[in-house]
């Protein structure tokens, strides 16, 4: 009896100790696969979002957003799944948003003028609710009959809570908007009123407008004690009022429509164009329509007349007339010759003088040509006579005179004024290799008149000029050389020194030179250019 007890001792234990193991595995899997967040999770919408520990089912353990919460709208209802961090490992749950709480807000009771349709936002503010809101009247309100009315304003946002709230529209009996004619004075505030007989007041003040300009302008208007908006419309019916302007142009030409119209009447700009744009090629005389259109669209016609002209009249040439002019002169062929044309301001003139030869006597055609725009031709041929010069010393002394009164003071010495007969010399004679060496007074009036020649017209404009102003001196001529060169010797009072005013591709100086000087400088420029017969003339003094 004691060994089978003993054996059946033993086998209970071992069923207990079994039992109590199963038991303690099954709780450390219970444990260890129990879900460790809540499968969703409702948020009101427009709230804050919870902390991440609220998904977990055990309030002990830490947990983390893994989703970007930021990115989520907490005010549009709606499931939207959110992943949270919880023991090193990832888990997936549900947020609800939904909106339950209906719209809110604080009503504001309107006076208007009558059939001014207020909607129902306009008695509405503050506004509040998760969600956007729809407001609407829940029977539209009678915007045609004067009084005190009660509405009922329903708001309702887009999960379909509903509000509803009590608001008072009064109407007076006045006109919600009234019309003048741009330009025109403000209208009188009794034009506002309609049966009934309220005490009106502008609070805006309507001169601050612009009345000229059409539009809608809002217009506050106390009523007895209330204040209501009311418009103002300033319309344009009035087309715009101008004078026509005849017109007169050629063939070709073209012209603007805005030509026509002078004192332009109108509260806006006016836009100015042809009715039918003319045909200038054709001459005749036109009736025109020109169209004003104001910026309100209001049209006028206004008549004109315009003649085409067709130039047919050829430019006329004056003030071209024969010419007699000396050998080596110049001849300014324009001078004094003018062009006209009844249609062009500036009509170029030609000079044809091609068959002109200034160095040989004779009658020479010259020619002058004028073509207008139109084409129309005009010429006129002038003959030249081209004479040898008969100079007498009547003639040379007045021409020389002249200029001596421009360079020669009476203040001026001897020297002084030898000196700026020799500069003028220089700078007025222009050094062409070519001069006519017969006589000596006719090159000294080519040198003062033309101002051209070689060296034998300085020394002859020199001895003119120095003679006339009493300064003594004597003609030199080169001996020897391949050309001729000529100067003088002159007297101012301390003996006689050589001058010469031709210039020279040296640019020294050649005024009052002793003969010691001459030598030196014609052996720099060579050619024997200063050689002469010493024997004729006195020696020069030695500086």
């Amino acid at each position: 009896m004691n060994r089978r007890y003993k054996r059946s001792s033993a086998k209970l234990l071992f069923i207990t100790l079994s039992c109590i193991a199963a038991i303690a595995i099954g709780i450390f899997s219970y444990q260890f696969f129990l879900p460790k967040v809540k499968k969703s999770i409702t948020l009101e919408a427009g709230s804050k979002m919870f902390d991440a520990k609220e998904f977990l089912i055990s309030e002990n353990d830490d947990a983390s957003y893994e989703t970007d919460i930021s990115s989520l709208d907490l005010h549009t209802p709606g499931v939207y799944p959110v992943q949270i961090r919880t023991r090193g490992k990832l888990y997936t749950s549900t947020l609800n948003i939904v909106d339950t709480l209906p719209p809110a807000a604080d009503v504001t009771d309107r006076t208007a003028p009558l059939g001014d349709k207020i909607n129902a936002e306009a008695f509405l503010t503050n506004i509040k609710d998760a969600t956007s809101v729809l407001t609407a009247f829940k029977a539209p309100p009678d915007f045609n009959k004067p009084g005190r009315q009660a509405l009922t304003l329903v708001l309702t946002d887009t999960s379909n809570n509903r509000t509803e709230l009590t608001a008072f529209l009064t109407l007076l009996d006045i006109k919600k908007k009234i019309r003048m004619e741009a330009g025109s004075p403000a209208p009188d505030i009794k034009e506002f009123l309609n049966s009934a007989n309220y005490t009106l007041s502008y609070v805006t003040d309507v001169n601050n407008f612009n009345l000229n300009k059409p539009g809608v302008y809002d217009i506050r208007i106390k009523a007895d004690n209330n204040i209501v908006t009311c418009q103002l419309e300033v319309i344009d019916t009035t087309p715009p009022a101008a004078v026509a302007v005849a017109q007169e142009i050629w063939t070709g030409e073209t012209i603007e429509a805005n030509a026509f119209v002078k004192d332009i009447v109108d509260v806006s700009e006016v836009s100015i164009s042809f009715k039918n744009p003319p045909d200038t090629h054709i001459a005749g005389i036109y009736d025109i329509i020109i169209l004003l259109e104001d910026t309100s669209g209001n049209i006028s016609e206004l008549n004109a007349t315009l003649k085409i002209n067709e130039d047919t009249q050829a430019p006329v040439i004056t003030g071209a007339i024969d010419k007699t002019v000396y050998i080596g002169d110049k001849v300014s062929y324009k001078s004094n010759v003018n062009v006209t044309d009844n249609k062009d301001r500036d009509v170029p003139l030609k000079v044809d003088s091609s068959a002109v030869n200034l160095r040989k006597e004779g009658s020479y055609p010259v020619i002058y040509s004028a073509t207008d725009s139109s084409g129309n031709k005009t010429e006129k041929t002038i003959t030249v006579t081209v004479k040898e010069y008969s100079i007498d010393k009547e003639l040379l002394d007045t021409e020389a005179e002249k200029i001596l009164n421009n360079i020669i003071t009476s203040s001026m010495t001897e020297r002084e004024k030898a000196y700026a007969i020799y500069k003028w010399t220089k700078n007025h004679i222009a050094y062409t290799g070519y001069s006519d060496k017969s006589d000596w007074m006719k090159e000294a009036y080519n040198g003062i008149k033309n101002g051209v020649g070689d060296c034998f017209t300085y020394f002859a404009v020199s001895k003119e000029l120095l003679t006339l102003t009493g300064i003594d001196n004597m003609d030199i001529t080169r001996v020897g050389g391949t050309t001729r060169h000529y100067w003088s010797l002159i007297n101012t009072g301390d003996g006689w020194y050589h001058y010469d005013s031709c210039p020279n591709s040296d640019h020294q100086e050649s005024f009052m030179l002793t003969d010691s000087e001459l030598e030196s400088l014609s052996a720099r420029r060579g050619n024997n250019y200063y050689n002469y017969n010493k024997s004729l003339y006195p020696s020069t003094p030695e500086k």
